[in-house]
This record gives structure tokens, C-alpha cells and sequence, in this order.
């Protein structure tokens, strides 16, 4: 009969037990790394997607503003054309009111009279010269008030809208003269009301020449 050693075939047992726990912690140390290593480079490799997205919007981002930059350049431009255009217009009608006041007072004018000036008031200043308000009837209403209401009025107020002329007419009968002229006024059309204010006679030049100022109403 033999003898069997059971102590020495459990001590390989447990070796080859010991080594499978061995092989099996490496085998999951080495998929820990693996897995860790395929994350790090999925990483690396987001990172860079991200960074080439991240300069593709730059680049957007830059070439909108250059845009942005280039269109509020041209906003500005227009706006300007714009107001150059409206100050031609201006211009243009004001040098139309010139022409058409020039035409009136000259066409029809008699030999013996001349202007010696011509002058644009706002209705407070023709008041405040004492002009012939009260032969416009139309303006009677208008005249300024004292106190708070002429402030808030006042800017109604500030359109020349009238003519001082001055002149000289010579003659015996500069009066008549003088009268006839004003009447050729009043049927020019874009003058509104005409009213001779003075009529006097020059110092000096014995009693034949006649000077006056005559007020023109001519709306804005």
C-alpha cells in the first residue's frame, strides 16, 4: 500500500490559485491602462476638434465684424449723402426764394425809383420796430405775447417770413410814384400783403427826392 501526500497537493493548489489571482489583477491592470490610455486619446483628440472648431468660429467670428465694420462704414456714407443732398435741396430752394423775391421787387419797377436795401425780419422783429402789423389783418393774432406764452410761442415765431425794403424815388411826383410801385407789389402772387410804412423827404436835395420803407409779408 502507498502513501499519498495530501499537504503537497494542496500547496500546488493553492500556487496555481495564487498565480491565476496574479494573472487575472495583471490582466485588469492592463485593461485599466488600455482603457484609461483610449480615453486620454479620445480626449486629445476632442481637444483638437474643439481647438480647429474654436479657430474656425474666430475666423467667422472676425470675418463678421470686418462685415459689421464695412456696412456701418456704408451706413455712415449714406447718411451723409443723404444730409449733403438735403442741405442741396435746401440751398437750392432758398437760392429759388432769392431769385423769385429779386424777380418781384425788380421786374416792374419804375425808372425813377431804386432800393437801397433789402432785409428778411421775423414777425417779433418788424414788432419791435413798430412795422404796419395792423394792415395784416391775418397776423393780428400772431403778434407775441409778454411772459410765459411768448416763450412757448416763441419758436413759431423765428421764420423770416417778411421784407424790409428801402428806396429812393425821384421826381415831382415821387409820391405817386411811390404809391404806384406798391400797388405793382401787391399783385405779385408769392407776395402776401404789402403796406407802405414811410414815406419822407430827403434832406438836401430839394424836396424831390423821396425816400420809404415798405414791409413785404411773404410766408415761409
Amino acid at each position: 500500500m502507498k502513501n499519498i501526500n495530501l499537504f503537497d497537493y494542496k500547496q500546488e493548489l493553492q500556487r496555481i490559485a495564487a498565480q491565476k489571482l496574479v494573472v487575472r489583477a495583471v490582466e485588469i491592470v492592463i485593461l485599466a491602462v488600455f482603457l484609461i490610455t483610449v480615453y486620454c486619446g479620445f480626449q486629445q483628440i476632442e481637444i483638437a476638434y474643439s481647438k480647429t472648431e474654436l479657430e474656425k468660429l474666430e475666423k467667422q467670428v472676425k470675418s463678421l465684424a470686418a462685415e459689421t465694420t464695412k456696412i456701418q462704414s456704408m451706413k455712415l456714407q449714406t447718411k451723409r449723402v443723404i444730409e449733403i443732398t438735403e442741405k442741396i435741396r435746401e440751398l437750392r430752394a432758398k437760392q429759388f426764394q432769392v431769385t423769385q423775391v429779386l424777380e418781384g421787387l425788380t421786374l416792374s419797377i419804375p425808372d425813377e425809383i431804386w432800393l437801397t436795401s433789402v432785409k428778411q425780419l421775423t414777425l417779433k422783429e418788424v414788432v419791435a420796430m413798430k412795422g404796419p402789423i395792423i394792415f395784416f389783418a391775418d397776423l393780428k393774432q400772431r403778434v407775441p405775447k409778454k411772459g410765459k406764452q411768448a416763450k412757448k410761442e416763441g419758436e413759431k415765431e423765428d421764420q423770416p417770413e417778411f421784407l424790409e425794403v428801402r428806396g429812393r424815388a425821384l421826381g415831382e411826383h415821387s409820391n405817386q410814384i411811390i404809391t404806384s410801385y406798391v400797388d405793382i407789389l401787391r399783385k405779385v402772387s408769392h407776395f402776401k400783403g404789402v403796406s407802405l410804412h414811410r414815406i419822407q423827404r430827403q434832406l438836401g436835395e430839394g424836396g424831390h427826392v423821396r425816400e420809404f420803407t415798405l414791409y413785404i409779408h411773404r410766408p415761409a
